[in-house]
């Protein structure tokens, strides 16, 4: 799945850059805007809208010599497409549900990297970082098939690979105390999807 434009994943075509645009605000833009921020040419963007338009998922402003757009919320359409849309944060949601009935929990459990900042595209992986109390045995088999599973629903829900980052709250408090660049990225784009809050973890770590 592209998570930068779920859409994308469907039709890779102009008309999923427009729409994702369109449908991310709901004000109208004009036609050099939305051809700005879809990165796309003015011509690419004039002959989608026009059909967009025709079919109805568009509106058309005019004000003066310069036409405006944007999403119709109300056609029928409206709602598939905003729930496309929200695939990204909805599958990060059902992660949470899914690590919340782990029999084993987590300290954290987080997405970081290109899908965490939705810049990944169809051919990325996701980036998962679990942090394992260090009361866990790691080896224990109700926790390796719970981290199996995850990859597994991650996968399945997206259709992309996800590397798992799987380390133990010593671990990570090492990893801080000894500036590994990871820790960077973490605090940069990190999110967390389940357990406790993995900013909050490691800032109380620096100290």
């Amino acid at each position: 799945m592209d998570w930068e434009n779920p859409l994308r994943s469907i039709t890779p075509t102009v008309d999923a850059d427009v729409l994702k645009v369109l449908a991310g605000t709901h004000t109208s833009v004009t036609g050099n805007q939305l051809a700005r921020l879809a990165g796309r040419s003015y011509a690419q963007v004039s002959s989608v809208v026009r059909r967009q338009t025709e079919e109805g998922i568009v509106q058309v402003e005019q004000h003066g010599r310069t036409f405006s757009y944007r999403f119709n919320r109300d056609h029928a359409l409206a709602a598939g497409l905003l729930d496309v849309f929200s695939a990204p944060s909805r599958i990060e949601h059902e992660v949470g549900d899914l690590v919340g009935a782990w029999d084993v929990p987590p300290d954290t459990v987080a997405i970081f990297g290109s899908a965490a900042r939705r810049e990944a595209t169809r051919e990325s992986d996701v980036d998962l970082l679990v942090i394992r109390l260090d009361d866990v045995d790691p080896h224990d088999d109700v926790w390796r098939a719970q981290l199996a599973g995850l990859v597994d629903f991650v996968e399945g829900r997206s259709g992309n690979r996800v590397q798992l980052l799987e380390i133990s709250q010593s671990e990570l408090a090492e990893a801080v105390e000894s500036g590994q660049p990871l820790i960077g990225s973490l605090r940069s784009d990190a999110r967390t999807l389940a357990g406790e809050d993995l900013r909050l973890g490691l800032a109380e770590t620096a100290r």
